[in-house]
């Protein structure tokens, strides 16, 4: 099996055709049909139904588009994260939905002098966040860990040669508008806010409360809402009773104090802290990165 075996097959999936495909490919359609046909053989599967109208996955074939998928994807990202021209300055952060963060790098990039650099932040999911750290993708990766998922997690990452370093220990907040009915409140229970919707990022089919970054101690809701981005949570937010639970940290000027947030009656309490592949040397930008976190979060 090649990378190119697969490429041709999700540019079938996408085209839904033989002929379009190879016409978009730019090769002869015998010569895709017959790679094609040779990865079907090595794999002992049908990938799929050729029909009069076009081409259909069979069963097997939608299973082989999701690991072909993530393959062409990781071809992708290894050429995008060696595509640097010599001299160019280089960063790669995975971190979990925080504004401060975001806001933290803003700043960083603000004192670049470089002429050249190739930068990225990424905000997604837990089990990501450490992926990508263990992968040697991303140099740094920035999570929470629950008071109570700290020896779990700290095995977990061991495990994968990760190292947490902790810089911040937050207690838990309640998120919602300036408006909500419980705004006036000095402290709430999570029990006071079971008849308003609850938001939450989805962590995929990573699930275990040690990945999830919300405290809610395991208590059910009966309206639940779940996203993958900050923007979407924001305007939840802002519109609507809903609320989230998090940090409590949030300096970013991008909410103008139309969000607030109330302590969480709780005896639990988030360590915030970066994490870094053991096994890779850091590079200097993570380094100014990391001084520049440590910095930050004394005013905090």
């Amino acid at each position: 099996m090649t990378i190119q075996q697969c490429k041709y097959v999700l540019k079938v999936v996408e085209t839904g055709s033989f002929s379009e495909a190879a016409r978009l490919l730019f090769i002869a359609q015998s010569s895709l049909s017959v790679a094609i046909k040779s990865l079907e053989g090595e794999l002992n599967i049908r990938i799929f139904d050729r029909k009069s109208g076009g081409a259909l996955l069979t069963e097997d074939g939608a299973e082989f588009v999701r690991y072909a998928t993530e393959i062409v994807s990781g071809e992708k990202l290894v050429a995008e994260r060696y595509s640097t021209t010599e001299g160019r300055q280089k960063l790669f952060i995975a971190t979990q939905h925080y504004d401060f963060i975001a806001d933290i790098f803003g700043n960083f990039l603000r004192d670049v002098s470089s002429e050249k650099y190739k930068f990225s932040i990424k905000e997604i999911e837990t089990h990501n966040v450490i992926r990508e750290v263990e992968s040697g993708y991303s140099d740094i990766g920035i999570i929470a860990i629950k008071d109570g998922d700290f020896d779990i997690m700290r095995r977990y990452l061991s495990k994968r040669s990760i190292g947490f370093t902790p810089f911040i220990k937050a207690l838990p907040h309640v998120f919602f508008r300036k408006e909500h009915p419980m705004a006036q409140r000095s402290e709430i229970a999570l029990s006071d806010m079971q008849s308003y919707p609850y938001v939450s990022y989805e962590q995929g089919e990573h699930t275990a409360s040690y990945f999830t970054e919300e405290m809610s101690e395991g208590m059910s809701h009966d309206k639940h809402i779940e996203i993958s981005d900050r923007a979407t949570l924001m305007n939840l937010l802002l519109i609507t009773d809903a609320y989230t639970v998090g940090t409590g940290i949030m300096p970013s000027a991008l909410n103008r104090g139309d969000i607030v947030s109330i302590p969480l009656v709780s005896d639990e309490f988030y360590v915030i802290g970066y994490i870094l592949n053991k096994t890779r040397k850091l590079s200097e930008m993570a380094e100014r990165f990391i001084s520049l976190i440590e910095k930050t979060v004394k005013n905090i």
